[in-house]
């Protein structure tokens, strides 16, 4: 580790009114939850018994309901159960409780549809799911913009005739969460989110950007935290670059970053 970096950025930090945390997919590998690619990918990994590797591409795009509603619901049950079954790591609560030293707290920027930042203690009124939630749901027409709280993962049923359906009008439901090709992403929640953090951010005068695990493949975070154009604490285990001169990158695990970062904090909290 940089001990220069690593000052630099508890500085940012100590210094900071508010944390604007922008997190990508790097963030909930430390959880348990592998990363979206690679031959331990997050998609081959979730694959329920007898599914193959090569239907993959299917249960990622937006018709995958409609294309096969059985199998669709079959893969996603499964992410959904591992999501809930996973806890957040260590490094959600250090974010939390940095914030909790803030006048203005936090807000949160995800890409990440597990959840694991509002089971960490976060408000939900303070988090932007860019993606949206594996765990609620929407209509896969849809019917209407409405959406709701997924059913835990344990009431799914594999058979078709159970599958779960729009509260509304009774067709098949579906995550809540955006697939590639995915008109029928209903995108309402989400917008409602964004509009939040934007009367959010009239409040704080010197915030600052933790940016965690948000890589180049799917650069969404990457290019929301760097668009504030504020100070920037970037952590990525791929060579993190700086952007602009108030930023600070710092190579590594997510977990491993952050708690270097919180040992350095609590040197200067107690001096």
């Amino acid at each position: 580790m940089d001990t220069k970096a690593l000052h630099y950025a508890a500085q940012l930090i100590a210094q900071a009114d508010a944390l604007i945390v922008a997190a990508g997919a790097g963030m909930s590998v430390d959880s348990g939850l592998p990363d979206f690619r690679g031959s331990r990918g997050l998609w081959t990994t979730l694959l329920p018994e007898g599914m193959h590797e090569r239907d993959l591409h299917a249960w990622t795009q937006g018709r995958c309901f409609e294309a096969d509603p059985t199998e669709a619901w079959r893969f996603y049950s499964e992410a959904l159960r591992v999501c809930e079954s996973t806890e957040p790591h260590a490094g959600h609560a250090m974010l939390l409780d940095w914030a909790s030293r803030k006048p203005h707290g936090a807000f949160v920027y995800t890409s990440n549809v597990d959840g694991h930042f509002e089971d960490a203690g976060f408000a939900p009124g303070r988090i932007v799911e860019c993606h949206g939630s594996i765990r609620h749901f929407q209509c896969a027409r849809p019917c209407s913009p409405d959406i709701w709280p997924a059913a835990p993962a344990g009431a799914q049923s594999k058979k078709a005739q159970t599958l779960p359906r729009c509260r509304r009008c009774g067709a098949l439901a579906r995550p809540n969460f955006l697939l590639f090709s995915d008109p029928a992403w209903v995108v309402a929640r989400t917008n409602a989110q964004r509009l939040r953090m934007e009367t959010w951010r009239a409040g704080p005068r010197n915030p600052v950007v933790i940016e965690v695990g948000a890589g180049l493949a799917l650069p969404g975070v990457r290019m929301f935290a760097q668009s504030l154009r504020l100070p920037l604490v970037r952590i990525n285990t791929d060579p993190a670059e700086l952007f602009g001169t108030a930023t600070v990158a710092l190579q590594g695990k997510a977990l491993d970053v952050l708690q270097d970062i919180d040992t350095e904090l609590a040197e200067r909290y107690t001096r």
